[in-house]
């Protein structure tokens, strides 16, 4: 992989001959995340998350919408993590909490995955400290199938985000947005991230609102939506 997932540095795909005797032991704290200032969301965390973060909306290359909570008002800046690594929220995004695996899509055609690490995580290691991926027989262990069926739930809800990302950029729902933040006397204007509308939202067709309302989409607008809330949070 030529260029790294958020936070990961060196991702490689499992393998139980080249991790067969290697150990993992739990993260026990976050400080990798310490330079990440928004973190990708799916749509099934917006209520648990609205509670605690900012969600707004960024738009990737090729021009697709996706959710993230924003940590920080400063590149590199998460202001969740305490000085010993610890998280100060209760709701700990998925996309952290699945760390050091992920899924990695194959390149050839974008719709196999392979279950893949990263092997800079400094709780790997042979010394028979946390538990094995692989037993004697070179089958996967609980731990293993657990992180994978977290994993492929996490995908599946990855593509049902995308689904609803899709809908609220159809009914040109979304726009840029900015922040204009005063703390101690000094101005600072939050950019780059989009929200919805709620002019837009209220114009709707009635049969496009029952559809949002039946499809549980309106919910998950309007917890974005109450969420920006928490931009207070990060200012304080």
């Amino acid at each position: 992989m030529t260029t790294q997932p958020l936070f990961y540095k060196k991702v490689v795909p499992l393998n139980k001959t080249r991790h067969g005797d290697l150990y993992v032991e739990p993260v026990t704290h976050y400080k990798h995340t310490r330079e990440t200032n928004s973190i990708y969301i799916a749509a099934i965390e917006f209520l648990k998350a609205s509670k605690e973060y900012p969600i707004v909306f960024g738009k990737s290359a090729d021009d697709s919408v996706f959710p993230v909570v924003l940590l920080g008002l400063k590149n590199n800046q998460n202001l969740y993590l305490g000085k010993k690594g610890e998280w100060l929220a209760d709701y700990i995004p998925a996309y952290v909490r699945r760390y050091p695996f992920i899924l990695a899509t194959n390149a050839g055609d974008g719709n196999t995955f392979a279950v893949c690490i990263d092997e800079s995580y400094s709780g790997f290691n042979k010394d028979k400290k946390g538990q094995r991926l692989f037993d004697d027989k070179g089958e996967e262990t609980a731990l293993m199938k657990q992180s994978v069926e977290f994993l492929k739930e996490y995908q599946n809800h990855i593509q049902l985000t995308a689904l609803f990302c899709s809908k609220i950029k159809e009914l040109e729902l979304i726009e840029p947005m900015q922040a204009n933040i005063e703390k101690s006397g000094k101005k600072q204007t939050l950019s780059g991230f989009m929200c919805v509308n709620r002019s837009k939202l209220q114009s709707l067709a009635p049969d496009k609102l029952a559809e949002l309302m039946k499809s549980d989409q309106l919910e998950l607008i309007f917890a974005h939506l109450n969420s920006l809330a928490n931009l207070e949070k990060l200012i304080r």
